[in-house]
C-alpha cells in the first residue's frame, strides 16, 4: 500500500450531464458512459499547452507521428497539414517545423503507441498514452519519477471507459445548417455511436466509437470525402474524486514531471477540475 503522506481525498461521482450538439444514434445500444462528458475530458486530460519547451516536443511528436502514417507532403496528408496548422497556432517557428519534417526523412526508427496504468497517492487512477521508440527506457525513467512521488505502475484500466472518436470536415457540398442531419446519417451507415458538431463554422465534427474502431471509421469518412483532422483514443473515468489542497499539490508536482518525460503523449486521471 502506497504512503499518501496525510492527503486526503473524497470520492464523489460525475453528474450526468448533456453536450450540446451531440445527437445519440442508437438508443437501444449500451451508451458509453463519458460520452457525455466530453467537456469534462478536455480537463481530465492533463497534457495542456504547459511549458513552450514541452509543447513543442508534443507538437514535434504528433507531426512525425502524421509522417508516419501518411508521408511527408502536407499537401496529400491531411493529417500532417493539420498538425503543421496547430503547430502554427501555437506559436511552434515555420523553421522548427520544417527541421522536424527533415529528420522524419532521416529516422528509421518509428514512433509506436503504449497504455502505461498508474496508481497515485492511493486514490488516483492514471493513465497514460506514450508515442516513443525507447519504450524500455522510458518507462524505467518513469518508475523512478513515480518512486519518488508515492505513485506506481498499478491496474486502473478498469476504472476508466475507452472512447474512440475521430475529427473530421465533410465535403464542400454539406452546409453548416446540414451538418447534423447528413453527419448522423453517415454515423448511421458506418456504425459510429455519436456525433459532436465542434464548430458549425469550419465545419468540423466528431465522430464517437467504440476505441476499436477508430481507424475503420477514419478510412469510411476518407470514403466519402471527409477531411480527416484528427483521430484518438480517449479514456474517461468511471468516477471521480476531489483532492484538497495538499493532495493537488502533490498530485500536479508529479503531472508536470511525467509531462516533461519525451514521449508522453497524453494523461487520463479521475481527478475532477474544480473551478
Amino acid at each position: 500500500m502506497l504512503r499518501t503522506v496525510g492527503l486526503l481525498v473524497s470520492i464523489v461521482r460525475l453528474p450526468p450531464t448533456t453536450v450540446a450538439l451531440t445527437r445519440h444514434i442508437h438508443p437501444a445500444k449500451t451508451a458509453f458512459a463519458g460520452h457525455s462528458k466530453w467537456q469534462n475530458i478536455r480537463h481530465v486530460k492533463a497534457l495542456n499547452d504547459g511549458r513552450k519547451s514541452v509543447l513543442f516536443i508534443k507538437l514535434s511528436r504528433q507531426i512525425r507521428l502524421a509522417v508516419q502514417a501518411g508521408g511527408p507532403n502536407p499537401a496529400v496528408n491531411n493529417v500532417l497539414r493539420a498538425a503543421i496548422d496547430e503547430a502554427l497556432k501555437k506559436n511552434m517557428p515555420n523553421a522548427t517545423i520544417q527541421g522536424v519534417l527533415k529528420k522524419c526523412t532521416t529516422q528509421s526508427a518509428e514512433l509506436k503507441k503504449y497504455v502505461l496504468e498508474i496508481k497515485a497517492l492511493d486514490q488516483i487512477n492514471i493513465v497514460c498514452v506514450l508515442y516513443t521508440d525507447r519504450f524500455t527506457q522510458l518507462k524505467m525513467e518513469m518508475a523512478t519519477t513515480l518512486r519518488k512521488n508515492f505513485a506506481l505502475f498499478f491496474d486502473t484500466k478498469h476504472a476508466f471507459d475507452e472512447i474512440g472518436f475521430v475529427e473530421a470536415i465533410p465535403p464542400a457540398e454539406v452546409q453548416s445548417e446540414d451538418l447534423t442531419s447528413v453527419c448522423t446519417d453517415h454515423a448511421i451507415e458506418m456504425g459510429a455511436e455519436d456525433i459532436e458538431v465542434m464548430d458549425a463554422h469550419d465545419r468540423r465534427v466528431r465522430f464517437l466509437c467504440s476505441f476499436r474502431d477508430v481507424d475503420r471509421i477514419k478510412k469510411e469518412l476518407e470514403k466519402l470525402n471527409y477531411s480527416v483532422e484528427h483521430c484518438e483514443q480517449a479514456f474517461f473515468p468511471k468516477s471521480t474524486i476531489v483532492l484538497n489542497a495538499e493532495a493537488m499539490e502533490a498530485y500536479e508536482k508529479l503531472k508536470d514531471k511525467l509531462k516533461a518525460m519525451d514521449g508522453v503523449e497524453d494523461i487520463y486521471d479521475n481527478v475532477e477540475m474544480t473551478a
